[in-house]
């Protein structure tokens, strides 16, 4: 994705996230499915098999994920895109916790920060 776009998706992201709570109460009943995710890593392939296996986020499908998206896989810059595109849809029915690998120093020691300076040169 050109990064022009990529910016525009984080602006947005980055307005919506501000206006969010610090913490999401959820709840469900039982005839309603809801999928618990986490540490994806950077392995865009568990995603996509995720999403595969259990659809797509959409009103009737709800997402919760627990954090780690990024570091040590080469396609945590396409896993951000994608979330955030689909949160930005369905505001209501995905939720992106943070885990210890959204974080600059972590992301500096584990790989993220390479990966962005190599696929959108600054």
């Amino acid at each position: 994705l050109h990064a022009r776009y990529v910016l525009q998706l984080l602006c947005e992201t980055r307005r919506f996230l501000k206006m969010m709570p610090n913490i999401s109460h959820l709840s469900t009943s039982y005839s309603k499915d809801i999928t618990i995710c986490g540490d994806l890593h950077g392995n865009l392939e568990d995603l996509l098999l995720i999403f595969y296996k259990n659809g797509l986020p959409s009103k009737q499908n709800c997402y919760v994920f627990n954090g780690d998206y990024v570091d040590r896989g080469k396609k945590s810059m396409e896993i951000l895109i994608i979330l955030f595109a689909f949160l930005l849809i369905y505001p209501n029915n995905l939720y992106l916790n943070r885990g210890n690998h959204e974080d600059y120093m972590m992301n500096l020691r584990y790989g993220f920060t390479k990966e962005v300076l190599k696929k959108y040169k600054v």
